[in-house]
């Protein structure tokens, strides 16, 4: 295998913007992070060499007829009129339905299991066997209980083959009309071309587009891994106990909060939480990171970029009622979307900075 010359300079910067969220943003090399009153140290690091990140290239996966079926199923899923269901109308296989659910097992709550105003598709689910079969028949308002056993490869390790019972509330649910697949309204409203023929050759078009994409992200990430090694950070405790608290917050505290749980059972389902060894290697890896770009960021003396900034505000234009002038504006004005803003931006720039320095190894 020969090194391929060049530089490796995507980072992903047009489908950053959606995988970063919820993520934790770029954070800053300081000596200390105040968590509820207590100042935890943070450990010393040095900014780890871009020299010698020559990695294979990973092979693309072909497009198969059936990943492109697949995709077109789902299109035509979602070009599908829906019907609101009213209260007290019965759920049917394929509906899509507004669910707040939390499980429970062995007398406790199952950590990531808190969902609230969760619309997903009545379809069998290899993860929760049974739970989403077991909607069928249940009629909008309702509140039950599903029970079920975790599969094997559950991602709580020690909840595996364990029983498990799931509260359910159905908040609204929706009916899907789906289109004659060959309409030429259809074709229309898929804009891909005239005819089937043309739409299946656009969607693996589109597919292929998705393959390379996902190669940058894997090469994005395992460089970042690269680095992480090289730097050997370690996180306190106290900071993966902080991550992990404000993911919490944000993703089960307001619904548990809702159900009227006492504060004894709101410390029980954080502590879950804590003890979660999966949860705290994901917290763990996501600070790890962040130090690194920060360290990298200082050492390089890495700025946000103008560029960027327009791109993420084109990204946004889409969702709001703004023009990216007024949207520009907004985000540079408001103190802190100002600063949430500059961290993304700057994260971006130091991705880019990175990967430039990459080299790839491709076969022959």
């Amino acid at each position: 295998m020969e090194p391929q010359s060049g530089h490796w300079a995507g980072s992903g910067l047009e489908s950053s913007l959606e995988e970063l969220k919820g993520r934790m943003l770029l954070m800053r090399v300081s000596p200390a992070v105040a968590l509820e009153g207590i100042a935890v140290s943070l450990p010393p690091l040095n900014p780890p060499s871009l020299d010698g990140l020559i990695l294979a290239s990973p092979t693309q996966a072909p497009v198969t007829g059936i990943n492109i079926h697949k995709r077109f199923l789902e299109l035509r899923r979602e070009s599908a009129q829906r019907r609101e269901l009213l209260r007290g109308e019965g759920i049917a296989e394929g509906d899509d339905v507004l669910l707040d659910a939390m499980g429970i097992a062995q007398g406790r709550l199952i950590p990531f299991s808190t969902r609230s105003d969760w619309w997903t598709q009545v379809a069998p689910e290899p993860l929760l066997p049974g739970f989403f079969e077991a909607l069928v028949g249940m009629k909008v308002g309702d509140v039950g209980e599903v029970t079920l056993t975790l599969p094997s490869d559950y991602p709580v390790e020690k909840l595996r083959d364990v029983p498990a019972r799931f509260i359910v509330e159905v908040k609204a649910a929706q009916e899907l009309l789906a289109p004659d697949e060959e309409s030429a309204a259809f074709m229309a409203l898929l804009g891909r071309g005239a005819t089937i023929d043309d739409v299946m050759q656009r969607i693996g078009e589109e597919l292929q587009d998705e393959g390379e994409a996902e190669v940058v992200r894997e090469v994005r990430e395992r460089v970042l891994e690269i680095l992480v090694e090289r730097s050997e950070v370690a996180v306190p405790a106290d900071l993966v106990d902080e991550e992990i608290r404000r993911k919490w917050m944000a993703a089960e505290r307001p619904v548990l909060l809702r159900r009227g749980l006492s504060s004894e059972e709101l410390q029980n389902a954080l502590d879950n939480w804590l003890r979660e060894p999966y949860a705290r290697g994901e917290a763990s890896r996501r600070l790890q990171v962040a130090l690194v770009l920060g360290a990298v960021a200082a050492h390089e003396r890495i700025q946000p970029r103008e560029q960027d900034m327009d791109m993420l505000c084109e990204s946004l234009a889409g969702t709001t009622q703004l023009t990216r002038a007024e949207l520009k504006r907004v985000l540079t004005v408001t103190p802190t979307l100002a600063q949430g803003v500059h961290d993304l931006l700057l994260h971006f720039a130091t991705v880019d900075h990175i990967m430039s320095k990459v080299t790839l190894e491709v076969s022959a």
